[in-house]
């Protein structure tokens, strides 16, 4: 059983989960846990005072639970959408482009939550540790989806670097430009910078 499911079992059913932790989310987001407080929650949720408390038992809970919702619905579709079935390098260039493309009120979104949790680790219970982990193996499984489905390396006798490799060059350029957007959000620079390593990276292995 999920974190999300054991600590939101046995609620009411006007509570309205996915709402909540979408708005608990984006404060999480924006501001970052440590300077987020439960009144600040509450307000942005909409809840009575005691609440979130009474639901999620803690601030660490709440958090724990919008990063869980946040991998299932709101990561693995954008990887299912642009890695899977029959991707293209533009698919994945998308990929990329769209992490850090959003509204100007909402650029906190920039960096992806899951790079953002990374940052405050050492304030979150060892379960976060280990719900990055899952959302690395997310991104790590969806590169190699994206490998398997357009490129051939083993019938390629140029290819001198095996799919687990190419697919940690991918994580490695994901996290990086999602730190980049957060110091220094140019989309026409981070544009730039994914469509030429995306290219350098593939010109071996995919035909022009």
């Amino acid at each position: 059983m999920t974190i999300m499911n054991t600590v939101l079992m046995g609620r009411s059913s006007s509570f309205n989960r996915q709402q909540v932790l979408n708005d608990a989310m984006d404060l999480f987001w924006s501001r970052g846990f440590y300077a987020c407080s439960l009144k600040q929650l509450e307000q942005v949720t909409e809840m009575h005072p005691g609440s979130l408390y009474y639901h999620f038992k803690s601030k660490e809970r709440l958090y724990l639970c919008a990063l869980e919702h946040y991998l299932e619905w709101q990561l693995q579709p954008r990887i299912d959408k642009y890695l899977a079935y029959t991707p293209s390098l533009v698919d994945l260039r998308r990929f990329f482009t769209s992490g850090y493309r959003h509204e100007q009120d909402a650029t906190y979104r920039n960096c992806c939550f899951l790079v953002s949790t990374s940052n405050e680790l050492h304030l979150l219970p060892s379960d976060a540790s280990e719900l990055v982990r899952k959302g690395i193996q997310q991104l790590r499984t969806g590169f190699i989806e994206f490998i398997n489905n357009t490129t051939d390396l083993e019938k390629n006798s140029d290819a001198s670097i095996d799919q687990e490799v190419i697919a940690s060059e991918l994580l490695n350029l994901y996290l990086s430009i999602q730190l980049m957007a957060k110091v220094n959000p140019n989309q026409h620079i981070l544009d730039k910078q994914v469509k030429q390593s995306l290219n350098n990276l593939f010109s071996p292995f995919i035909p022009r």
